[in-house]
């Protein structure tokens, strides 16, 4: 009996979000967040696009996205500018979904200089 393929498609409740911020290569800060609502997932569908939602206090923010899934890398482009950002999908099951992304972030005490946040972050079906 064959196995059916593990998909990225469907909606993944966000679980644990771990982040690491480092300045020319030292870390500076890190976070672990567990404390999530049914208004943290993201949902990839079959065609290419998804939303992801946060809980805010205002209620959920919902976004809209388009992606491309090469190997394990997941492009999203979430803004007007249709840049993308890359994360790496670092484990994927039927129920289990691990990313890990990087990106660069002005820093808080000098914006003319990027910090390097490193986000690890885990979902579940």
């Amino acid at each position: 009996m064959p196995v059916p393929a593990v998909s990225i498609v469907g909606k993944w409740q966000l679980t644990k979000v771990s982040s690491k911020l480092y300045s020319s290569g030292v870390l500076i800060d890190s976070a672990k967040k567990t404390n999530f609502t049914n208004s943290d997932f993201v949902e990839f569908y079959s065609d290419g696009t998804g939303y992801y939602s946060q809980s805010t206090s205002d209620g959920p923010s919902l976004n809209e996205f388009t992606y491309t899934l090469k190997g394990s890398v997941i492009t999203e482009f979430r803004s007007i500018e249709n840049i993308g950002v890359p994360e790496t999908v670092t484990s994927l099951t039927a129920n289990s979904l691990s990313i890990h992304a990087e990106s660069l972030i002005p820093d808080p005490n000098d914006p003319t200089v990027y910090d390097t946040e490193k986000d690890d972050l885990s979902y579940i079906k």
